[in-house]
């Protein structure tokens, strides 16, 4: 816990509520249960199996530079969740599925605390990943013009799949991994999870759903519609505290001002819970707001 030492006790509450939401996710998305999942297949009346995979984060982005496959997302509208409807929840209210309900990434992130941080990378600071991600949702989509599919070797939603399947007694979907599965397993959970400070790795540069959340949530910002986390200078005094608790390395201290990526927010607001001067909240995106995050630092 050494990661958090000015502040884990006040940010423990916090994380045991966004630990029960990704729990919950897992009973909303993820088999044997897969509660919504099961109510969307009965509303559509579409005869699959209710597991995480009817409800894809991979295939209908990389569709998304093939027009002849909107047909078959209209078809089957549970494959507009991540093109469509969390992009759309992201614009008003920024990627509260992928910091709050999303259990492949809350999965990691949650389990990288228990790990000694000088067993961890840090690349925070060190790396800006937000064009990393960018770059491989757009290398994504265009693969698939070379004859190459890279959603469900990279697809960390599969491995929670295949992970919650197994604790429950099915272990089909880790007894026929290929070598590459395997390797990308252990990237996702071992080297971008629990060694990676954060534990967000994978979220962080190898995420679509992740990214198309992330330029949707910073479009809102743009247009002044909608809410994203955002630091009133005048109460800030640069302690660096949020910089060290936010996972997806998105807050950053530079020329003694600090500074919210909003392309890497996840609003999982550790940060605002962690302030101690009350410097960071999660208020509407009006103008008078986007004045207060430019506006100079206070000096103590």
């Amino acid at each position: 816990m050494s990661l958090y030492p000015k502040n884990y006790r006040t940010l423990r509450p916090h994380w045991l509520r966004r630990i029960g939401f990704a729990l919950l996710g897992v009973v909303l998305l993820y088999a044997p249960f897969a509660l919504l999942t099961r109510a969307l297949l009965w509303l559509t009346g579409t005869p699959l199996l209710p597991d995480v995979h009817r409800i894809c984060m991979r295939m209908p982005i990389q569709w998304l530079a093939q027009p002849w496959m909107y047909a078959t997302m209209i078809q089957e509208p549970l494959y507009l969740g991540s093109v469509l409807v969390l992009p759309a929840i992201a614009l008003f209210v920024g990627p509260l599925f992928c910091g709050w309900l999303c259990p492949a990434g809350g999965f990691t992130e949650h389990l990288s605390r228990l790990v000694p941080t000088r067993f961890q990378i840090d690349l925070s600071g060190k790396v800006n990943p937000v064009p990393v991600r960018y770059g491989f949702t757009a290398g994504m989509m265009i693969a698939s013009f070379i004859g190459a599919n890279v959603c469900c070797s990279f697809c960390n939603f599969t491995y929670t799949q295949n992970l919650i399947s197994a604790v429950f007694g099915d272990f089909t979907g880790i007894a026929y991994w290929a070598s590459f599965m395997v390797v990308g397993f252990v990237l996702w959970f071992f080297v971008l999870g629990l060694f990676t400070r954060g534990g967000r790795g994978w979220c962080n540069f190898l995420c679509p759903a992740g990214a198309l959340q992330g330029l949707s949530h910073s479009l809102g910002r743009w247009l002044r519609i909608g809410r994203s986390v955002q630091i009133d200078h005048s109460l800030c005094r640069n302690c660096k505290t949020c910089v060290s608790t936010c996972p997806t390395w998105a807050i950053s201290s530079k020329e003694d001002q600090t500074q919210i990526n909003i392309h890497g927010c996840n609003v999982c607001m550790d940060c605002v819970e962690g302030c101690e001067q009350q410097a960071i909240a999660y208020k509407p995106n009006r103008r008078e707001a986007r004045h207060v995050e430019t506006a100079e630092p206070a000096h103590a």
